[in-house]
C-alpha cells in the first residue's frame, strides 16, 4: 500500500524517537512513497498478462476475419478477370479464324484467277508456233513464280496464325500458373 508525503512524516516522527534515525528510515524504506514504487505481484502480473493476451486474441481474430474478407474479394475479382479473359480469347479466336478463312479464300481466288490467266495465255501462245519454246519457258518461269508467291503468302498466313495461337495459349498458361 502506498503511502502519501503527510502519513509517511507522521510515522517516521512517531518512530524515530523509539528507534532512531538509521532504523526509522530502514523501516520507512520498505514502505512506497508511491503506487510505482510497488513491487509487482504475481497476481497482478498474471491478470495484466491474461488481459493482454485476450486483447492479442481478439485482434487476432478480427484480422483473421479481415484477411477471409480480402481473400474472398480476390478469389472473387480473379474469377471474373478468368472469366473476361476467356471470352476475350474467345472472341479473338473467333475473329482469327475469320480472318483466316477471309485470307485463304482469297489466296485461293488469286491463285484460280492467276492459273486462269496463264492458261488463256498459254492456249494463246500455243497456236502461235513459232513462240511456242521461248514462250513455254516463260511460262513455266511465271508458273512457278507464282507459286512461289502463293506458298510465300500462304507461309505468312500459317506463320501468323501460329503466332496468336501460341500467343493465346502462352497467357493462358501464364494465368493459370499465376492462378496455381
Amino acid at each position: 500500500m502506498a503511502l502519501d508525503a503527510r502519513t509517511r512524516s507522521s510515522i517516521y516522527d512517531k518512530l524515530r524517537p523509539i528507534l532512531g534515525d538509521d532504523d526509522a528510515n530502514a523501516l520507512m524504506s520498505e514502505f512506497p512513497a508511491a503506487e510505482h514504487d510497488e513491487l509487482v505481484t504475481k497476481e497482478f502480473l498474471r491478470a495484466e498478462l491474461h488481459g493482454a493476451r485476450s486483447e492479442l486474441r481478439q485482434e487476432i481474430a478480427s484480422l483473421r476475419t479481415e484477411l477471409h474478407v480480402e481473400i474472398a474479394g480476390l478469389r472473387t475479382e480473379m474469377h471474373e478477370g478468368l472469366g473476361q479473359l476467356r471470352t476475350e480469347m474467345h472472341e479473338g479466336l473467333g475473329q482469327l479464324r475469320t480472318e483466316m478463312h477471309e485470307g485463304l479464300g482469297q489466296l485461293r481466288t488469286e491463285m484460280h484467277e492467276c492459273n486462269n490467266a496463264l492458261a488463256a495465255e498459254l492456249r494463246a501462245d500455243l497456236v502461235s508456233k513459232e513462240h511456242l519454246d521461248s514462250r513455254l519457258a516463260e511460262l513455266r518461269t511465271e508458273i512457278a513464280s507464282a507459286n512461289t508467291l502463293v506458298m510465300d503468302r500462304l507461309r505468312q498466313q500459317t506463320v501468323f496464325i501460329v503466332t496468336a495461337l501460341l500467343t493465346a495459349v502462352g497467357a493462358s498458361v501464364g494465368i493459370v500458373q499465376a492462378l496455381g
